[in-house]
């Protein structure tokens, strides 16, 4: 098995990720992990105790959450240079 070449900024993103989603909250967290590993909707439903479709619409918010932040942190890191 061939190791990846390391690309700083790959790991600069994963960085930026990990940051963004230690700021949401513990519930948001949870959608999001298990949004990163693969989960289906019904899989997080089960996992959550609730409906397909309120699981669904939690993780897209979820998601716009994120997105939100790593949008806010990126103008930041633009004012600052």
């Amino acid at each position: 098995m061939e190791q990846e070449d390391y690309d700083d900024q790959k790991e600069e993103k994963l960085i930026e990720m990990y940051q963004a989603i230690h700021q949401l909250n513990p519930i948001d967290k949870a959608f999001i992990f298990y949004y990163l590993e693969d989960f289906s909707g019904k899989q997080i439903a089960d996992e959550m105790g609730i409906s397909e479709g309120n699981a669904r619409v939690k993780m897209n918010r979820a998601k716009n959450k994120l997105k939100d932040i790593l949008s806010q942190n990126k103008v930041k890191q633009h004012l600052n240079q």
